[in-house]
């Protein structure tokens, strides 16, 4: 089966394999920021999350990595306060920020821009049963239920009043920010900055455009800038204070000016990708998303729209011989001794286990997961289906 799909184009190979430097630990941290703020710092530049105590319940903005951190994000919330969570705020939608809300909701409410509610009125069906599987002890409560019955949409602001709290969402309108919100909090000055703040870690911007780009990022760190936040929680990377956003506009800048230089040379793109280094950021951890960086500024200085390929489906059968990264990115060795190298996301649907984290090497499994048309993946084929045979 084929569709036609906007996702990641990039193409090549990943010298010395994935970037394994990070700069937050090998463990996750809960720190209180302020008198009943709290931030879930996510192991070796995980996702960061947040907890707003109030007395009137909890707001969770983002909700961790794995299902592991949004467990263990709920025991940390649960050693403060008793109060239960009634907001989830979801500051961009991707699985390793909104994946864990189904935790939580229903029966607190889940609060997205409108844009993301339109993108999960249209999730397909592998991605709603993976919603429902994400949590067993949830299915029960969710087989009902689709991702866009739990939630609250909201606009370009709104301000949510809670237990004595003042939470301000706010939204930069681009025509390409597929709905990521920041989270300020104006008394305590505290700012979760949403996928444009990054510390010590490459951002992942994409040519699909699904992660924003780098114009619209700018527009948004210029916004946040003018808050004169004291504390900054990024999506990635270690809490810091204001001036980390001041680091990602530079980091942008330089980042487009490269690009361009090298587009009056009559640099190829695939040379570009290539020649793409930010050395000005060497200690950054991610330096795999270096070449797809470049090629989303390289669109986008030429004006294009994001890029749109086509994608099959494909079918294996092997056994698992490596799984790194909470079992994000596994290898699998088929019949014929070939090696095929699976992204297993949030809207996998997994069959035999609970959810990534359980992925061992030498497990015999299957697989159902999308081969785009002329491109190689440097991270992998995205898999829909993952069943482990026992």
């Amino acid at each position: 089966m084929k569709r036609m799909v906007t996702m990641c184009a990039f193409v090549g190979s990943i010298a010395g394999g994935m970037s394994v430097s990070a700069i937050t630990g090998d463990q996750p941290e809960f720190r209180k920021l302020a008198e009943d703020v709290y931030a879930y710092i996510g192991k070796l530049n995980d996702s960061n999350a947040m907890a707003i105590v109030t007395t009137e319940g909890v707001v969770l903005v983002d909700t961790g990595n794995n299902t592991t951190d949004t467990r263990e994000l709920l025991k940390h919330v649960q050693s403060v306060t008793k109060q239960p969570v009634r907001y989830v705020v979801i500051t961009q939608n991707h699985n390793d920020h909104s994946g864990g809300a189904v935790l939580f909701s229903p029966p607190a409410k889940t609060i997205v821009h409108e844009r993301v509610a339109k993108q999960w009125a249209g999730l397909k069906p592998h991605q709603i049963t993976a919603w429902r599987r994400r949590f067993p002890e949830r299915t029960a409560a969710l087989e009902r239920l689709n991702p866009t019955d739990t939630i609250q949409s909201v606009s370009d602001r709104f301000t949510l009043r809670l237990g004595g709290k003042e939470i301000q969402l706010i939204y930069v309108a681009d025509e390409y920010n597929p709905g990521d919100i920041a989270v300020w909090l104006p008394k305590e000055r505290i700012l979760h900055a949403s996928m444009a703040g990054y510390k010590d870690r490459h951002p992942d911007i994409r040519p699909d455009y699904s992660h924003g780009t780098t114009e619209g990022l700018l527009k948004q760190l210029k916004t946040y800038l003018a808050l004169s936040p004291a504390t900054v929680v990024p999506a990635h990377g270690p809490v810091s204070g204001g001036w980390l956003l001041e680091g990602m506009i530079e980091y942008l800048l330089l980042a487009r000016d490269q690009v361009q230089e090298m587009r009056k040379k009559g640099v190829p793109l695939a040379d570009i990708e290539k020649q793409f280094q930010m050395k000005a950021f060497g200690g950054w951890d991610r330096s795999e998303h270096l070449p797809w960086i470049a090629a989303t500024i390289h669109r986008e200085l030429q004006g294009l729209g994001p890029q749109i390929i086509t994608v099959a489906e494909r079918r294996l059968s092997g056994v698992v011989s490596n799984a790194v990264q909470d079992g994000r990115f596994v290898t699998v060795t088929v019949g014929d001794g070939t090696q095929v190298r699976l992204r297993v996301t949030g809207d996998t649907v997994f069959e035999g286990i609970g959810d990534r984290t359980q992925i061992r090497s030498g497990m015999k499994v299957s697989a159902v997961y999308e081969v785009p048309d002329g491109i190689a993946p440097a991270l992998g084929f995205d898999t829909l289906e993952f069943t482990v045979s026992r």
